[in-house]
């Protein structure tokens, strides 16, 4: 049984999607966005510490509501959103996703890296 192209398909006729299988290269993915987004929250708390302020304007009213915590909600919400994509999405859409989300979150890894490492 192949995978359905739609959005929805679960095999009740429901919202949820069926079994997803895990492909090696989601497998990958899913490490890359789950070490990116953990080292984004490291690096953003760091850079709070030294006396830096959150560049993205979202993330900043995270924080000023919810204090550090905020920053983890806040990733840990965006990744639920991936989680929800990748399954109710077909493996194009699903890879689409992953990659997106990975991409953003390395390259915000290497701009809070840099900027901590000139001070």
């Amino acid at each position: 049984m192949g995978r359905d192209s739609s959005v929805a398909g679960g095999t009740d006729g429901g919202w949820l999607p069926g079994e997803r299988q895990l492909s090696e290269s989601h497998t990958v993915l899913w490490a890359v966005v789950i070490l990116s987004s953990l080292f984004d929250v490291v690096t953003t708390i760091v850079g709070m510490e030294r006396g830096l302020g959150e560049g993205n304007a979202v993330a900043r009213a995270f924080i000023e509501t919810y204090g550090t915590p905020g920053i983890g909600l806040l990733k840990f919400s965006a990744l639920l959103v991936v989680v929800l994509a990748w399954a109710l999405f077909d493996d194009r859409r699903a890879t689409a996703v992953l990659v997106g989300f990975a991409l953003v979150s390395l390259v915000v890894v290497a701009l809070n890296a840099m900027t901590l490492a000139s001070l």
